[in-house]
């Protein structure tokens, strides 16, 4: 039997085997659809994000522990659990030397709500509202997202717009500000019923004291999605594929396409959702 008959013939087992998918999964993991929960049910998703790769060694991981509610009849809420570990190199502005810092951080709470405005089956378009806002030692987030959704038969196809102002308290008489501006656009095609293959874009651009523009940073790579009745889970792999720098950034010729100052080489991102 052929490598390509044997992987369709588990495809098609596993189908078989497997029950319907969940209601509320998520079929990529940066860019949102307008499903919510209905009232009473109650999920759990742990989130993992690496960030790899900057102008000097850098490896973070962002862990978030989210716990969704359906509130009343399309709106639901979340709160999360936000941690931070990194590794990256540091030089020492006396001495000039570098050396490699690893350290974890506690990255605050955050709480979510949503509302669907329209179904992505029944309606010509499904659309969604979102608000989120963080809360940390060090500092303070607002995010704001319009959500657009269709399917299309076994095609799905969902487009996000978003927007985030986030102060950082850098000392008691200084605070920094920063505005966020993104577009996240993702197709997506079921295989089966429970199995998703996909492909996500996402362009990310930052605005020093909300005026400056510093860079847009633009990513994209395969997403992967799978669901039973009670647990789902979604990954996505996004390489940086190219920016466009601020007139002040510089980059080093063999760098010069990305921004490795501001954002990472490569983003993988991977969610799972348990019904409680």
């Amino acid at each position: 039997m052929s490598l390509r008959t044997s992987l369709l013939a588990s495809v098609a087992t596993l189908f078989v085997l497997t029950g319907p998918a969940s209601a509320s999964e998520r079929h990529f993991t940066y860019t949102y659809e307008s499903n919510v929960l209905n009232p009473g049910d109650v999920e759990i998703e742990p989130w993992t994000t690496w960030r790899a790769g900057r102008e000097s060694y850098y490896s973070r991981f962002d862990q978030r522990l989210e716990f969704e509610f359906g509130v009343v009849p399309d709106l639901q809420m979340a709160w999360y659990w936000n941690m931070t570990a990194l590794t990256a190199d540091e030089t020492d502005a006396t001495s000039g030397q570098t050396a490699r810092v690893s350290g974890f951080e506690f990255g605050g709470v955050s709480n979510e709500w949503k509302y669907k405005l329209s179904d992505s089956f029944a309606d010509s378009v499904g659309s969604a509202l979102y608000f989120e806002w963080t809360a940390a030692p060090a500092e303070a987030e607002l995010e704001g997202k319009v959500i657009l959704d269709k399917r299309m038969g076994n095609a799905l196809l969902a487009l996000n717009l978003v927007g985030e102002h986030e102060w950082e308290f850098e000392s008691k008489d200084e605070t920094k500000r920063e505005i966020g501006i993104e577009a996240d656009l993702a197709f997506g095609y079921f295989l089966t019923p429970s199995l998703v293959l996909g492909l996500e874009a996402r362009s990310h651009s930052e605005l020093e004291d909300g005026k400056k523009h510093e860079v847009t940073a633009f990513f994209a790579g395969p997403s992967v999605a799978y669901a039973q009745k009670a647990w789902w889970m979604a990954a996505t792999v996004q390489p940086q594929v190219f920016a466009i720098k601020g007139e002040e950034e510089g980059a080093e010729a063999d760098d010069s396409a990305l921004d490795l100052e501001h954002h990472e080489r490569v983003n993988v991102r991977v969610l799972f959702g348990m019904d409680l």
